[in-house]
């Protein structure tokens, strides 16, 4: 829809489509015997802004054109009404002269964001303490400070009918893919929904649609792993109101990586990369291992600990697996519980409520001491992978790894490994295999170690 020339006319079309807002205003005022007009939203604009760079300009008298007059560097005009709409909407100020259809847009917007701070989720021991922001330019302003090249691309978008979310796409043009590049573009062009929520909207409309409880895309709140992850090749998706960003094509290796692998030296940098592999595969199969050898497999187990299981388990209510099912949903509980509550009441609810439940529950006989001990260092073990979508991903995997064991034993947790290994072969990312170059005699020293620096000269070329 077009704007009209005369004030009143559109005066009274945005009042009807903003809803006869409260906080809608239209400031009058008269220059040289024309008469102007400023519509805004009071709740979005900064007002120092309005009355130094636009009212005191424009009663001065000395100019001829709105951009002479003015002093803000974002600066448009206009003359469909849709988009001084979307404009108001965003924190813009529109002026209007009498008998003219141009709409000027000049940039007030209102600016409260919360500064720059330590990342929350991802702490680690050395290694940058910014962490990204709610404010989509904030980001991306700390982005062109750790990247400082023109190979860096920035693209934008706005997705969602109704939120319009501003969404940001990054990426080094030298080194991207251009077929990952190419697919992404075209699966974010097809986003069509009326609200989008950064950053869990987007993973789910724009990744592949295969059922897999593994993230595909790597989530982070960490500008310095985004800055290693662009020179790498990948992609990074910023949003507003969001600080986190996604990061894609990512591999399943990228989710057992953290910034101090590369700050420790190599050697123990390998080691605890390997150590969260391997906590990984405890996480998914120890409460299962232990299901299968005590139901099907006890001759397995040596003389002593058999004794020792046998002494543990002889009044004990449930059936092992019952137990181990029991234990880890009471588990999962409790760990809701703690995220949820405030901090302090969290706290005191994780620790008291984990010591009495323990207590309680093997003092009545309902569960065997050794299946607390299997289930705590169960939960230790997956806590221990960097990524919370990989770690809850480890902990859902628990339960069918129990049903097979319960039901076939030893036999029953190969068939599960199995069947994982076959399901994680099958996956891709943006066309990328979610397995590739895991154990590839060149990059092998970035994935399931940590190579010395001097021999990560190679980039990985990622190929669908």
């Amino acid at each position: 829809m077009n704007s009209h020339a005369s004030l009143e006319q559109n005066e009274k079309m945005l009042r009807e489509r903003l809803s006869e807002s409260s906080d809608f205003k239209v400031s009058s005022i008269t220059v040289n015997g024309r008469k102007l007009c400023l519509y805004y939203l009071e709740s979005m604009i900064d007002t120092s802004a309005v009355q130094n760079h636009i009212l005191q300009p424009l009663l001065s008298l000395q100019w001829t054109q709105i951009r002479e007059a003015v002093s803000i560097l974002d600066y448009c005009e206009t003359d469909i009404l849709d988009e001084a709409i979307t404009a108001i909407v965003e924190g813009k100020t529109v002026v209007q002269l009498d008998g003219a259809s141009t709409l000027y847009v000049l940039g007030t917007e209102l600016k409260k964001e919360r500064s720059v701070n330590l990342p929350v989720n991802e702490r680690v021991l050395r290694g940058s303490n910014e962490a990204l922001i709610e404010n989509l330019q904030t980001n991306l302003n700390l982005m062109r400070k750790m990247v400082a090249t023109p190979d860096l691309v920035v693209r934008t978008y706005k997705l969602g009918k109704i939120s319009n979310t501003n969404v940001a796409v990054i990426y080094l043009r030298s080194v991207v893919n251009n077929d990952v590049l190419a697919e992404f573009e075209r699966r974010i062009g097809r986003v069509d929904t009326d609200f989008v929520e950064a950053p869990g909207f987007l993973q789910e409309l724009i990744q592949d649609k295969k059922f897999s409880l593994f993230p595909r895309m790597l989530v982070t709140e960490r500008p310095d792993r985004v800055k290693a992850y662009l020179m790498s090749g990948k992609i990074v998706i910023l949003a507003d109101g969001a600080p986190d960003c996604l990061i894609v094509p990512v591999t399943f290796w990228a989710f057992f990586q953290s910034a101090d692998d590369y700050q420790l030296g190599w050697l123990i940098g390998s080691s605890m990369r390997l150590l969260r592999i391997v906590c990984f595969m405890l996480a998914i199969s120890m409460p299962a291992a232990y299901v299968a050898l005590v139901t099907f497999d006890p001759r397995i187990i040596p003389f002593d600990i058999a004794l020792t299981l046998q002494s543990s388990m002889q009044y004990i209510a449930m059936t092992p697996i019952i137990e181990a099912v029991v234990m880890l949903i009471t588990l999962e509980i409790l760990r809701e519980a703690t995220i949820r509550l405030p901090n302090p009441i969290g706290q005191t609810i994780g620790v008291v409520g984990g010591i009495v439940i323990g207590t309680v529950v093997v003092q009545s006989n309902l569960v065997s001491n050794m299946m607390l001990i299997v289930v705590a260092f169960t939960a230790v073990a997956s806590f221990l992978i960097p990524s919370y979508e990989m770690s809850s991903a480890a902990r859902y995997l628990t339960y069918p790894f129990i049903t097979l064991s319960a039901t076939f034993g030893l036999i029953g947790l190969e068939l599960a490994f199995l069947m994982l290994f076959t399901h994680l072969a099958r996956i891709h990312t943006m066309g990328i295999p979610y397995f590739f170059s895991g154990v590839n005699g060149e990059t092998v020293l970035d994935t399931l170690v940590r190579g010395p620096i001097k021999m990560l000269t190679k980039r990985r070329k990622l190929r669908r």
